[in-house]
């Protein structure tokens, strides 16, 4: 007789995560999610931050470009045919298919040889950390064929406005009491042109540009157009006075509209030597202001 034998299988015991085990892992992934999240946002930012201080170098250097040609910076605005810088520096900024036909001798932004290339997107007046429903014009008097013209968010710099603490005297500021607000003097893209040489504060002590670019800003308009002048006053579209801190949403005239970005805690300007410096929102506000004047004898400190 024989007798029964008990064998194991050869089969190998099967293995795999317990519940616990799984919720676990999946718990350590969240986290890591969590830590990884903020840092990829922020590298993102720091990139478009970057782009946004490239175009504003970019933007100014056009600004130099032009002064060589022409011994002067141009106009930031003109109540015959309403253009200005942005429309000046095309050519410096590489858009010579756009400068070369624009047309700049009619009265009005409505004109087809004009508005028709409000559609085309200027990378250089286009800050990347800006929300896209910020890129366009909201005003159906600026589309062209359908389409909404792109907007700008870079402007220049009329002038401050307030007192100057160096003289103890008003800054200079015209037509204060008008319904879009005073337009001040004092700075480079004041009504009338500028040159170096008036710019007695230093190039480096002097703001150019600011930036524009916040979701708050009420009155976004087309890159192409500069100035509107009726009998309630003269509109600046693309040059601004600094009377409000950087991102305040105080203003209620249009010309003062204060400066600002969607970077955490300042915008980016561009002083008269093409270099770039980032505001803060805490910047004192006297040394905000003395940059922007070119002649007031104030120094611009670190900002």
């Amino acid at each position: 007789m024989f007798a029964l034998r008990w064998t194991r299988s050869s089969k190998p015991p099967r293995s795999g995560f317990t519940l616990v085990e799984l919720l676990v892992v999946i718990a350590i992934i969240g986290v890591l999610i969590a830590l990884l999240l903020p840092a990829v946002q922020q590298a993102r930012e720091a990139a478009r931050r970057m782009q946004c201080t490239n175009n504003l170098k970019q933007t100014t250097l056009a600004m130099h470009n032009y002064h060589d040609t022409w011994g002067q910076f141009p106009y930031p605005g003109m109540i015959a045919n309403k253009l200005g810088w942005s429309v000046s520096i095309l050519a410096q900024l590489e858009q010579s298919a756009i400068a070369d036909n624009i047309d700049y001798t009619a009265g009005d932004h409505r004109v087809a040889g004009r508005l028709m290339y409000g559609p085309t997107k200027i990378d250089a007046y286009l800050c990347p950390s800006a929300p896209s429903s910020e890129e366009f014009s909201p005003r159906s008097d600026e589309e062209y064929g359908g389409k909404k013209s792109y907007a700008i968010h870079y402007f220049g710099i009329l002038g401050p406005w307030g007192v100057n603490p160096q003289s103890n005297t008003n800054y200079e500021c015209q037509n204060t009491s008008t319904a879009f607000g005073g337009d001040c003097t004092e700075g480079i893209l004041w009504q009338h042109t500028s040159d170096m040489s008036d710019i007695l504060d230093g190039l480096s002590n002097t703001y150019m540009f600011g930036e524009n670019s916040w979701k708050d800003m009420p009155y976004r308009r087309a890159w192409l157009r500069a100035k509107y002048s009726d009998s309630r006053g003269q509109l600046y579209l693309i040059s601004k006075n600094i009377q409000h801190p950087v991102n305040s949403g105080n203003a209620t005239k249009w010309n003062s509209v204060a400066f600002g970005s969607e970077h955490p805690g300042g915008a980016s300007f561009s002083r008269a030597d093409g270099s770039v410096t980032f505001v803060p929102e805490t910047i004192n506000f006297s040394v905000y202001q003395a940059g922007a004047s070119k002649a007031g004898g104030e120094a611009l400190l670190s900002n």
